[in-house]
């Protein structure tokens, strides 16, 4: 059975009994959990198989359909991501061989991004654990570290956050090229690096099937209007979720998770059609707090617990104008402020 992780309370005045009463909602339902994965990947290959079918036989019109693929790519990330926490199923053995089959799909590889995402769960919003390259989205420089760059690090910096880039432009680039590569991976991952290059082989063999049947061309075209648009919003979710107006970063000796995760994570609050293609993972906030909770009980703990309702919420508008902002953190104000009142 997978390990649990545990949450703990933290010093600000979140009690055991609340502690407690979220990590009752940890722990996964096999029935609900398997057919979440049986409907979303059934779902995502009828979708492809369609689109290839049609594209195939002449019919442009299947296009139409990329949107659907690419809210049911967003949500077997989603899935992917849980069996990583080990909360989409009770066995380990269930939620790596269901994240691996999820990471074919997502071209993420399974094993080097749940160990990343280990670590960012160890430490997000903490000043004495940043600079890792798997954090870019979440991760921030202080106000007087950037001013303390000379004028070309400064522009490049301000080129390096410009939301064209961050938002339109990084995300395929990341999915597509690098998570072909082990980055930013010490050596002694050896699980993680062999993984990296077994979903690249297993990837080539069956994009390289998929071409030789219906063409190169249709195969790069249907990956890029279904993975694109995916890999944007992930990227947006995953920025907004970190990153908004109030976030609060916290040195180590006072840092714990209780408090990180209700003052550096939103509650992002979207539509229930929304809500399914995302999974839920706009409830950041309780996902942070207790990682082996599954993804369909998020909301009915946030619901339960009173204490959680003064947390950053944001609506998908709120959203949008959140990922346009660059931000820096503000050690002395104790808050974030944008990058372009900063010379």
């Amino acid at each position: 059975m997978a390990p649990v992780q545990e949450t703990k309370p933290a010093a600000s005045g979140y009690s055991d009994e609340t502690a407690r009463s979220v990590r009752q909602y940890q722990g996964a339902h096999f029935g609900t959990s398997l057919f979440q994965v049986i409907s979303t990947i059934g779902l995502l290959l009828i979708c492809y198989a369609l689109l290839y079918t049609g594209l195939a036989h002449g019919w442009w019109a299947a296009l139409v359909l990329t949107p659907l693929a690419s809210g049911l790519s967003i949500r077997t990330f989603v899935l992917q991501h849980d069996c990583g926490h080990g909360s989409l199923f009770k066995s380990r053995w269930s939620n790596d061989v269901t994240g691996r089959l999820c990471s074919l799909l997502t071209l993420t590889p399974y094993d080097h991004w749940k160990k990343h995402h280990g670590l960012h769960h160890g430490s997000w919003n903490n000043m004495d654990t940043r600079g890792r390259l798997s954090d870019l989205y979440s991760d921030c420089m202080t106000v007087a570290e950037y001013k303390k760059m000379t004028r070309l690090k400064k522009c490049l910096y301000r080129i390096s956050k410009n939301p064209f880039l961050t938002i339109f432009l990084m995300p395929p680039f990341i999915f597509f090229i690098v998570y072909r590569i082990a980055f930013d991976t010490p050596r002694h991952w050896v699980r993680e690096r062999a993984g990296v290059y077994f979903t690249n082989l297993c990837l080539f063999l069956g994009y390289g099937a998929l071409a030789w049947l219906v063409g190169l061309k249709f195969v790069a075209l249907v990956s890029f209007m279904v993975i694109y648009p995916a890999a944007v919003i992930g990227v947006w979710l995953f920025l907004v979720q970190h990153k908004f107006e109030g976030v609060q970063w916290t040195e180590h000796p006072q840092w714990n998770n209780f408090d990180a995760a209700t003052t550096g994570c939103s509650f992002l609050r979207l539509s229930k059609i929304l809500r399914w293609f995302t999974g839920d993972i706009g409830t950041h906030h309780i996902h942070h707090m207790a990682p082996g909770i599954p993804n369909y009980r998020l909301v009915a703990c946030h619901e339960a617990h009173p204490v959680f309702q003064d947390v950053k919420v944001l609506s998908w508008q709120d959203g949008i104008r959140e990922a346009w902002i660059n931000v820096l953190w503000d050690e002395e104000a104790r808050a974030m402020v944008d990058l372009r009142s900063v010379t």
